[in-house]
């Protein structure tokens, strides 16, 4: 059985969650509704702003009205702006921050104790809203602030003129308790997802496609390719180099940490529309159509973006490229044509590795290959 400080290790490891939580809504048609639920739900804590104003327990001072105002305000454009334009990773990391600031600002401005503590359970569902969709850290980070903020909530209950301490410490109690255990039953479930995912299209360390999610979903690429005029196919195959002696030198730890740092990397260099897959220990597969016209700086950023000098522990990756600008022609199976494009990048990244390693080698496939 592993020891809790092991556990803890791991779960501070994990990685955003982000890219693989949105795939699984993706991938069940919840997208939209999971879209429209949370723009609701941030406009819903703009009307409660709002109806605060109009309450004897709502805010007094010229100060608190216009925080309040501000509040209102930017809850609706907030949830307007979620149907409107859609989350990225980005935007998901400021509605967290607006979230919480929002909250407080609220809280603060609440004159009546009790009413203060009440408002502080939504920083329970933020939590919730992180585990699925971001990394411990921010967790911790949420936690960490939520209950601070619950404690200084507090003050007036505690040590106000009409206070009541027993009241007061067990309503933070209940308060803090539920942010805990919300934020650890969610954990829960999404290490269920990730044991679900490890069975089906998805990689448990990384996240991405595993290699049957990739034959399964490459053929969305291969269709648009196929649509699209003067479009170009790209299909890059990418493998830590020396990966055995980081393992055996650093630990299988450091090695889980760089595969990940690799999957990241790969993910933010990559089109929002690439196919991205780990398919083998320190193998992935990339697959993605674009304009003829921006082939040439796309694969000039490839290995800036996949290499740092920074890095604690470096590695580096050898890059292959395969090239297709020709369509479909009639009786050629898409997926046959994809899998010969793979052993194409194959023996690209291969050369890569010939040539010392750490270096982008492409190749152009013509109409009678």
């Amino acid at each position: 059985m592993k020891s809790m400080r092991t556990l803890t290790r791991e779960w501070l490891l994990l990685p955003d969650q982000y890219d693989r939580f949105t795939r699984y809504l993706r991938d069940n048609g919840l997208t939209t509704a999971t879209r429209l639920l949370l723009g609701i739900i941030v406009i819903v804590m703009g009307v409660c702003a709002l109806l605060n104003r109009f309450s004897p327990a709502g805010p007094a001072s010229t100060i608190a009205l216009f925080f309040n105002s501000v509040v209102v305000i930017s809850c609706f454009m907030v949830g307007v702006s979620w149907w409107v334009f859609g989350p990225t990773k980005r935007r998901s990391f400021g509605f967290v921050v607006f979230c919480d600031v929002a909250v407080s600002i609220a809280i603060l401005g609440d004159s009546a104790p009790l009413g203060r503590l009440l408002s502080s359970v939504i920083y329970v569902l933020m939590g919730i809203y992180i585990a699925y969709f971001h990394n411990p850290k921010l967790q911790i980070a949420h936690l960490t602030f939520s209950v601070v903020m619950i404690v200084v909530a507090a003050q007036p209950i505690l040590f106000g003129p009409e206070r009541d301490p027993a009241l007061g410490v067990s309503r933070v109690l209940v308060v803090v308790t539920a942010l805990l255990i919300c934020a650890y039953i969610s954990q829960i479930v999404l290490a269920m997802l990730s044991v679900d995912a490890s069975s089906s299209d998805l990689d448990p360390l990384t996240g991405l496609l595993n290699r049957r999610g990739l034959d399964r979903h490459v053929e969305k690429v291969l269709a648009e390719f196929q649509r699209q005029e003067s479009a170009a196919l790209l299909v890059i195959a990418i493998d830590i180099d020396r990966f055995k002696t980081i393992n055996d030198v650093h630990g299988h730890d450091v090695g889980d940490r760089i595969i990940l740092r690799v999957s990241q990397r790969l993910s933010a260099w990559a089109r929002a529309d690439a196919v991205v897959a780990r398919v083998g220990g320190d193998e992935f597969i990339l697959a993605q159509r674009l304009s003829v016209p921006a082939i040439g700086p796309l694969l000039d950023s490839i290995g800036p973006a996949m290499h740092s000098n920074t890095d604690e522990i470096p590695s580096i990756s050898s890059i292959g490229i395969a090239v297709r600008t020709h369509k479909f022609v009639a009786g050629e199976e898409r997926a046959t044509a994809f899998t010969d494009m793979q052993k194409v990048a194959d023996s690209a990244m291969y050369e890569s590795k010939r040539l010392g390693g750490g270096r982008v080698h492409t190749i152009v496939t013509t109409a009678n290959r």
